[in-house]
């Protein structure tokens, strides 16, 4: 069973209930971490959390996990070693700290801070194809690097039910479709078409859950012209001699929306357009990408 437990758009939480044991992908945003939990809680009946598996170390995606430690000490979170060893380090600890400070207050949420960072760690390292056994329900662990180095995405077989993370793009509920590639261009286009070739049924987006057939039918041919769009538009702007600055100028007036708001705060779209045109400038030096 697959059960919604997003307390706010930009923040995320799909908990699977197994026979025997729970998971849930993402923890999602520290500011709605109490929201977040009360639903976790809700769909367990006095069940405990077992794991948290991580799709990657992102604030919206890991930043709810001091306070899902505090009301489930037992649980364990799964992630990739790169993960893992982001969440050892002090600056991106306090990045996720800051950004989402940044988070609560654009969208007007109060939340009690947690004390210290020492809850960012892997109780479990993932490795590309690794399964969680759950008690009828089994998750694969999937390598799809591309948004960030350390991104996975996870297969529910039983389910036939594929949950995304952002390297193959973000589709937004007005139905646009955003590039999220930050590392690396080239990885983004393998790792979707690596999720093009699963057998699924159901779709879960990131920060939407499972949405309608319809809405994502040619999902993933879609998010490839998007992603290859994207690298010709920047390699353009870099062939017309376009400084950084002005492709962000650029970036923003071809990407930007307000329905991408309700997803990130104005900050992280550009710390992420920043990272998407430098990731590219790299691999067009490099070389052509496909």
């Amino acid at each position: 069973m697959l059960i919604s437990c997003i307390a706010h758009n930009s923040s995320e939480g799909n908990l699977i209930v197994g026979d025997d044991h729970t998971a849930l992908i993402d923890c999602g945003m520290a500011f709605c971490a109490g929201r977040t939990i009360a639903s976790v809680e809700k769909a367990l009946g006095g069940r405990p959390l077992d794991y948290i598996l991580l799709t990657h170390a992102h604030y919206d995606h890991v930043g709810a996990l001091p306070y899902f430690r505090k009301r489930w000490p037992g649980l364990r979170l799964a992630a990739s070693e790169a993960a893992a060893g982001i969440m050892r380090k002090d600056t991106p600890r306090r990045v996720i700290r800051e950004l989402a400070a940044t988070a609560g207050a654009r969208f007007g949420e109060a939340y009690e801070d947690y004390d210290g960072d020492d809850a960012f760690f892997a109780d479990i390292i993932l490795n590309d194809g690794d399964l969680t056994d759950l008690g009828g329900l089994s998750v694969r662990a999937l390598a799809t690097p591309g948004h960030t180095r350390d991104s996975y995405c996870f297969f529910v077989p039983e389910l036939e039910l594929l949950l995304l993370n952002e390297t193959p793009g973000v589709l937004t509920p007005d139905g646009g479709m955003y590039p999220c590639y930050l590392t690396s261009y080239n990885d983004a286009v393998a790792s979707t078409e690596k999720c093009a070739r699963i057998k699924y049924r159901h779709l879960s987006l990131p920060h939407r859950s499972v949405v309608d057939a319809g809405e994502v039918e040619g999902f993933f041919e879609r998010a490839l012209l998007t992603t290859k769009a994207c690298y010709a538009f920047i390699r353009d702007m870099s062939d017309s001699g376009l400084g950084e600055d002005a492709m962000l100028d650029a970036f923003y007036d071809r990407y930007f929306s307000e329905t991408l708001m309700m997803f990130q705060p104005r900050e992280a779209f550009f710390m992420n357009a920043r990272a998407t045109i430098a990731c590219t400038l790299r691999e067009i030096a490099a070389g052509p990408g496909k």
